[in-house]
């Protein structure tokens, strides 16, 4: 009998190894549903009853802007979004190793040249449909795939305030917005550094010093505050980049949050502070604006209609998980203005559409859509760039 006990008390033990075996040795509750699952060291999501929404095969699941890349072997394989839509994604693309997530609608990918001599790789975007972004414009150093209008680089970082930073080894980094267009020009001047755009301003880092800049309406760089005449790089490790003169500390996004030298530090973006009131934690509260709304336009080209005027879609999205109320919006371009008030749901958008004068005698003009949020007390502002083609009549 008590052999009999002991082969029972075994099998129990051996059956309870086999489930932690076959247990998942993390998961993550996502909203909608939805649990995030870690299995050895692949990521893949599952509902509330069990299946398998994602594989379980792929690299961690990281969302951002309701949206998380399906990365295998360093490839993107798909996108899927907060509710558990997929969409797939056609070509080889290799995600930036550092920027792993969406971005204002685009990621960072590779694209792979190849000639007869040998291949290269290069960096460009993909929006969230898996399609190749064009910039309209031509950055100096910038190599073009044919006539398909992508322009690739030897490095990018994510759009972040509408811009981004691409390099070019010959010519450095530079600033470019969604249109293509270079910004916060230094004429004569090849930056090592320059940061993601925070509340208009930047951090660049050129042979003259580590300095922080503001843009003229003729997208000129000007120095609003000198951080050092001097820098000399010593290495950039991740979230960092570290001179004999100071450190640039960076958040995911590129931004600079704070530089220190010595014992002395300027602050550029205050940590979001977590309110506790009886271990309830608040964070919506604490966030900025810049972190829980997103704006951006659709189409970003326009063509004026026999009337004279250009039609623009603005869109502001709620990427927090909480419904924000009282919202202010004002948009304005070439002196026309739209208002407007209202909630936000959680992952919601909004959309509101401008009509712009558009009566021009050349080929195409660029205008800026000035959007201004105002949100509990705090305000955000953002100038994106469109373009308006003249309106031709049909012959």
């Amino acid at each position: 009998m008590k052999i009999i006990i002991a082969i029972i008390l075994a099998m129990g033990c051996a059956s309870v190894a086999y489930s932690q075996v076959l247990g998942y040795s993390d998961k993550e509750d996502l909203g909608n549903g939805l649990v995030k699952v870690k299995s050895e060291n692949s990521y893949g999501i599952m509902d509330k009853n069990d299946n398998v929404i994602v594989s379980v095969e792929y690299q961690d699941i990281v969302f951002r802007e309701g949206r998380a890349l399906l990365i295998k072997d360093g490839y993107l394989r798909g996108i899927v979004d907060s509710i558990g839509n997929i969409k797939e994604v056609n070509g080889e693309y290799k995600v930036h190793p550092k920027y792993k997530y969406v971005s204002e609608g685009f990621i960072p990918v590779s694209f792979t040249i190849k000639n007869l001599l040998k291949s290269m790789e290069k960096w460009g975007y993909v929006d969230t449909n898996g399609e190749p972004y064009k910039l309209s414009g031509k950055i100096k150093g910038g190599r073009f795939m044919g006539k398909k209008g992508v322009v690739l680089f030897d490095d990018v970082t994510p759009f972040v305030n509408g811009m981004a930073c691409v390099y070019v080894n010959k010519e450095g980094w530079r600033h470019i917005d969604v249109s293509g267009k270079e910004r916060f020009i230094l004429e004569d001047k090849k930056p090592v550094f320059r940061s993601s755009v925070h509340k208009g301003e930047c951090v660049i880092v050129a042979e003259d010093g580590i300095k922080q800049y503001q843009e003229n309406e003729q997208n000129k760089a000007l120095v609003k505050k000198i951080l050092s005449n001097t820098a000399t790089l010593i290495n950039m490790p991740e979230n960092r980049v570290v001179f004999n003169e100071g450190v640039l500390e960076l958040d995911s996004l590129r931004r600079v949050v704070k530089y220190t030298t010595g014992n002395d530090s300027i602050v550029f973006i205050e940590k979001p502070r977590k309110v506790v009131v009886r271990q309830v934690v608040v964070p919506d509260d604490t966030l900025s604006l810049e972190d829980i709304l997103k704006v951006g336009l659709s189409p970003k080209v326009l063509r004026a209609n026999s009337g004279g005027r250009a039609r623009v879609k603005v869109k502001i999205q709620n990427v927090s998980d909480s419904k924000i109320e009282g919202v202010s919006v004002v948009v304005e371009c070439a002196g026309v203005k739209r208002e407007w008030d209202g909630d936000l749901e959680a992952h919601s958008e909004a959309s509101l559409s401008l009509n712009i004068s558009a009566k021009f005698s050349v080929k195409s003009i660029k205008r800026n859509v000035i959007i201004g949020i105002t949100y509990k007390g705090d305000s955000m502002e953002q100038r994106l760039p469109v373009t308006i083609n003249r309106y031709t009549p049909a012959r």
